[in-house]
């Protein structure tokens, strides 16, 4: 029962994506390379989205380039660095991990374990009380003084 519960929703995800991935392909002739390099490049007209989505001229313009300069036989890396010289960082869908860009990679996850550690931490405040919140209780008198005045008051005949 447990098999079958753990391998039915693998198979199907497997499936949906070996399916997404034939039609894909089946879709263009462009190679597996120029569609991912169509969606690491922005499209210059107005930066609004990568290529592989825009229908501008300038973008028709870059999806002919880059299928040019892959027939050329220009590796995906060459090719990257070649539309930041022209246009510069800005025309990268994802900046590269690097300098200050790290930060944008780096970020993100540290920002989630910091805010998931201060939740548990509080979390567990909030759940056991501190020490000193409850009031110890004192008595009122030592015992002493408590038999000192019961003899009194026997002695007084209260």
């Amino acid at each position: 029962m447990i098999r079958t519960a753990i391998a039915l929703p693998l198979l199907l995800f497997t499936c949906i994506l070996w399916g997404q991935d034939s039609t894909a392909a089946s879709q263009s002739g462009k190679g597996a390379l120029q569609r991912a390099l169509e969606y690491e490049i922005m499209a210059p007209c107005c930066y609004g989205g990568p290529v592989g989505d825009h229908d501008s001229d300038a973008a028709k313009q870059v999806k002919v380039q880059i299928a040019r300069l892959l027939a050329e036989g220009k590796t995906k890396e060459e090719i990257l660095d070649m539309y930041v010289a022209i246009y510069g960082e800005q025309i990268l869908a994802r900046p590269r991990a690097q300098g200050f860009n790290l930060l944008a990679y780096i970020m993100p996850p540290l920002i989630l374990l910091i805010g998931g550690l201060l939740f548990v931490y509080f979390l567990n405040r909030i759940r056991t009380p501190a020490a000193d919140t409850a009031p110890v209780k004192q008595k009122a008198y030592s015992d002493e003084l408590f038999n000192k005045i019961e003899k009194e008051m026997q002695e007084l005949n209260i």
